[in-house]
């Protein structure tokens, strides 16, 4: 079972991320990675780490990437729902020409939980109401920088 220092490392190894980030880690922009969230699912604990990028005038962080990991499978895509409805199989719309980090194929349904059907749909609502409260602590903060630029 892998731990959050392992999964970091898992993600700074795939050749699709290290490419995005190298790529976005340029002259006038930064890439800013979030805390990794381990959430525990039946056999394991599925990761959850954000990827933003903040341009150098701007003062909010852009969402720009997720990544969740459990077992072996590592999902790279531009929003939380398209990289859970991958990783539960359900369908989602996908935007085209996003890649997944792949693993092989054998792979893919190792790491997913015993209980899916039951645990899973719980668990996106959790990390969707997380989300919910992470998106509204943003918008806030965003209105206190602007009414202190303002004084």
């Amino acid at each position: 079972m892998y731990g959050p220092m392992q999964i970091e490392s898992r993600i700074d190894q795939d050749q699709n991320i290290s490419k995005d980030l190298t790529l976005w880690n340029q002259q006038g922009s930064h890439v800013l990675r979030g805390n990794i969230i381990a959430l525990p699912v039946t056999n394991g604990f599925l990761y959850v780490e954000s990827i933003y990028i903040q341009a150098s005038e701007a003062r909010m962080p852009q969402l720009k990437k997720v990544v969740l990991a459990i077992g072996d499978r590592l999902i790279y895509r531009d929003t939380f729902e398209q990289a859970f409805a991958e990783l539960t199989g359900s369908s989602a719309p996908a935007k085209p020409g996003v890649a997944a980090a792949s693993t092989p194929a054998s792979a893919s349904a190792a790491g997913a939980p015993t209980a899916k059907g039951q645990e899973l749909p719980a668990l996106a609502e959790r990390l969707r109401r997380m989300r919910e409260e992470a998106e509204g602590l943003a918008r806030e903060l965003e209105t206190l920088e602007k009414e202190a630029g303002k004084k």
